[in-house]
Parts: C-alpha cells; structure tokens; sequence
C-alpha cells in the first residue's frame, strides 16, 4: 500500500500555515478528488463533453491528443473552472473540432483563400480578427473565415479564435510535438530543465503565456497528478514546475506576509524554496520527495471555493485570515 497514515490538519496554534494546507491536501483532496485513481478532468466526458481525451491515446503520447490537451487546457483562463468546464460540455461536435482537431485546423490552413492563413509566420499578427460593439469580424468580413468562427466558440476577447490555430502553426503538425521533445532532450540531460525549456516553446501560443503552458507541460510530466497519464516522464519532468494562477498567487503573497515581488519568476522561487522542507515521502512513498508542483496543487485545491464545495470540503476553522476562500469576497 502506497499511503501512509493520513495526518490532521494543523490550521492555527501557531503551526505553520503552508504545512496545514499541505497536510489538509492530502488528507481530503489528493487520491479522493484528483491524482492516483481518479479520472483528470480533460479526460472526462461528464466535465467536458467532447473535449474529453481518450486515456488510452494519451498514455501512449499520441499527436493529436497531446494538442487536444493543448488547446483545451488553454481554454481555463481568468475565469471560474466550472465555467469553462461548462463551455466545453456546451460546445457542438463541429465546435469542438473547430477548436481542437489538429487534423481539421490543417483542413483550414490548407484550403483557406484568406491571405493570413498563407504565411504561418505572420499568421498572428496578420490576422486581424477581433470584436466591435459585442461582434466579431475582421478585415476580410466578406469572406468565410475559421478563425472568427472560433472566435465566437471561444467566448472570450475578439481574438481568442487565433490560439488553435497559432498552436498548430507552432506545433500541431504532424513530426512537430517529437521535434520540440527531441530539441529539449539534446539541449540538456536534466529532465526538469527541459521541463523548463518546453514552458518556453509552448508559451509562444497567441493567447497562451507562461500559466497556461506551464500547467500543459506539467500535466504530461508529472505523474502524481496523473498516474498513467503522463507520457512525457521521465524524460520531461514537471515536479518543479509551478503554475502560479490566482489562488497559488494570493497564497504565496499572503505566506510571505507582503513580502517579495509580486512577480510570476518571485512567487515560484519562493514556493521552490519552501518545498525543498517538506518531505512528500511522508504523505505517500510513491510520490517524489521534492515536488513544488504538488505543493503548488495544494493551495491551488485550497484556495479554490467552487472545487470546494463540489467536493463537499467546506471551511475547516481557525484557518488563515485571508487565505480561506469561503470568507472571501471571490472565489
């Protein structure tokens, strides 16, 4: 049996509040809401309809899959992940496909008469898809164009509908993903490093930056939170990857008193410093022993109200002022 007897959170007393959220983590959340026997939620119809992967192709780092993941994983931004979640399961096949098939985007590119479509090098900025008052158009308005179609399904700025086609441009092609793994390998022998060095490829994404292609990495990398799941490692390893989104980032500041530049590069330093004592063996000895990213997982699961109450863990009490998302004016 992998795990260890589970510890009781220590919030208050004078314990040391990252601790209490770490031991509070594996306690109630990790190996009953997400990590070892439990399905990701990218691969889960009942969370996001069509954008589910088959578990299957993943583990065997299929192309296609892999983009999938991209693109679907590049959906969760500045907004609530029951929001996306539920955007996703909204979407149509034929939306869904506009969004995350690299088969069907190499279609569009191939068969498109819009001239941005012609020079993937000068795709983005060429492109000038984008909203006036509430509609999305471009300058070539009376033509058919994909882009704006995603844009549309995408929901979000005029814009948005660039990104899978921008990702396929930068990687989506068939050879490309290997290409990048194959780069990272020869570039270092150090497997978290070429995590590092992927961040940077995949962030090149319209739309996309160093959150989103961190989180993307680390989800094909780091095998506690995936078991299975994760064909990149051990050559590509996400342990010390840390996605700093908004709830790791109000926890980090708040850990650190005030103290530290608000930075993405100052908070993740910090969180990495801070994991180094805290022995994961403790909590299960089949995870790493160093792992900023599940630390990181962590406050991330704390922080988050909506996950929270889907999974019916509410408010533990004499927690930290102002770290608790349930006396929070938002989630």
């Amino acid at each position: 049996m992998a795990t260890r007897p589970r510890r009781q959170a220590r919030f208050g007393d004078g314990a040391d509040p990252l601790i209490a959220i770490v031991d509070w983590y594996f306690a109630t959340v990790f190996g009953r809401h997400e990590g070892p026997g439990i399905v990701p939620f990218y691969c889960d119809p009942a969370r996001v309809g069509r954008f589910a992967l088959n578990p299957e192709r993943l583990a065997q780092g299929d192309e296609a899959s892999i983009f999938q993941l991209f693109v679907g994983l590049a959906m969760f931004q500045a907004r609530r992940d029951v929001l996306i979640m539920q955007q996703q399961r909204s979407c149509t096949r034929k939306e869904t496909e506009f969004l995350i098939s690299a088969t069907h985007l190499g279609r569009q590119a191939a068969h498109s008469t819009c001239p941005s479509l012609q020079n993937p090098a000068t795709f983005v900025s060429s492109c000038s898809v984008r909203k006036i008052n509430g509609s999305i158009t471009c300058d070539h308005a009376d033509q058919p164009c994909s882009i704006r179609e995603a844009s549309k399904w995408f929901r979000r700025l005029g814009d948005h509908g660039k990104l899978p086609m921008s990702a396929y441009f930068e990687f989506g092609r068939q050879g490309d993903l290997p290409q990048l793994l194959a780069e990272a390998e020869v570039t270092t022998t150090n497997p978290s490093r070429r995590a590092e060095i992927l961040v940077v490829k995949f962030a090149r994404a319209h739309r996309v930056g160093r959150k989103l292609a961190t989180l993307f990495v680390s989800a094909l990398s780091t095998p506690a939170l995936a078991p299975g799941l994760t064909p990149w490692h051990p050559l590509i390893d996400g342990n010390e990857l840390v996605v700093i989104d908004t709830h790791a980032a109000r926890a980090i500041d708040r850990l650190r008193q005030g103290r530290g530049a608000k930075t993405y590069s100052a908070r993740s330093a910090w969180l990495r410093r801070r994991a180094k004592a805290i022995d994961l063996h403790s909590y299960r000895r089949d995870l790493p022993s160093y792992s900023p990213r599940l630390i990181q997982q962590a406050l991330y699961a704390f922080g988050s109200k909506s996950n929270r109450l889907a999974w019916n863990l509410p408010c533990v009490g004499n927690c930290l002022a102002g770290m608790c998302p349930f006396h929070e004016s938002e989630e």
